[in-house]
Parts: structure tokens; sequence; C-alpha cells
């Protein structure tokens, strides 16, 4: 199947975890296929991430790449206006509230607060542990995908 065609699979409007897009700006396997995401976009579709993202991404990139290298692409990022922030109260107070309920990060809790608020689905780059405790305890009012579990990504490199 062509990867455009199991593009279908992020259609519509997403938060992206900070997982998400240290894969893109590292040029992963899965970082590829949010480049596609990204070129498909359609004009209806938005993309969100929380700004508690924003500072994930800017610490991991720096640890990986240098804090020069960090914030010139979440600069470019920013500028593209591909990303809309979610820096709203109502944000801060659900990922609070899933933190002391969930024994999740503080960033994943952002991200599942940031799709509960805006209708759209929460897509993570790999289905972590703790995650995935969580959801078969109790399912989230938000919509989970994980990239590396589509067909997108070929599963023998995950």
């Amino acid at each position: 199947m062509e990867r455009i065609e199991t593009l279908k699979v992020l259609r519509g409007n997403t938060t992206l975890d900070a997982s998400v897009i240290v894969e893109y700006m590292m040029g992963t396997e899965i970082g590829g296929v949010v480049k596609e995401y990204f070129e498909t976009l359609k004009p209806e579709e938005k993309v969100y991430c929380s700004l508690y993202t924003i500072s994930e991404i800017v610490y991991v990139i720096c640890r990986l790449k240098g804090l020069d290298y960090a914030l010139e692409k979440v600069n470019a990022m920013l500028s593209s206006r591909v990303l809309e922030v979610n820096n709203t109260e109502e944000m801060a107070l659900e990922a609070g509230r899933l933190k002391c309920e969930r024994a999740i990060s503080i960033g994943d809790c952002s991200c599942i607060a940031t799709a509960k608020i805006t209708g759209s689905r929460a897509v993570f780059a790999q289905k972590e542990k703790e995650l995935a405790n969580e959801i078969k305890r109790k399912p989230f009012d938000a919509e989970i995908l994980f990239i590396a579990e589509t067909n997108i990504v070929d599963k023998e490199k995950h």
C-alpha cells in the first residue's frame, strides 16, 4: 500500500506529542511520516500541541544537538504556523487533573488535555508502557494514536 494512502490514519485534526515532533526534527522514519503528513495537510485540518510540548521539544533536541540547533528548529516550526499552540488555562487545569489521576508524564497529560479540548486525536510516536497501562485501566476522553503501531512505518524496526 502506498504511503500516501496509509497517511489517511492521520487525517483530521490532531494534537502532536513532543515525541512526534522530535522524530520529525531528527529525520527518523516516523519523522518522515510526519513530514509527509505536514506536506499533505488539508486547509480544514488543524495540528495542535500544548505550550508544554514546546518546552519538551527544546529540551530533548538541545540534549541531542545543542541549544542553538534546538531553538532554530523550534522557532522555524513555530514561524511556519503549521502548529497551533494551546496555551490556555483550561489546558493547564485539565493536564493537572489528568496528572493527579493518572500515572503518566505531565507532557503526555498536556497532549491528551489539548486533544480533548480541541476535539482532536492525540498522536504519539510510540506506545510507552505507562500510557499503555493507563489506557487499559481506563480509556481517556480523547482518541489516542501511536504512529509506530500503524502500517505507516516498518514494524520490524520498532
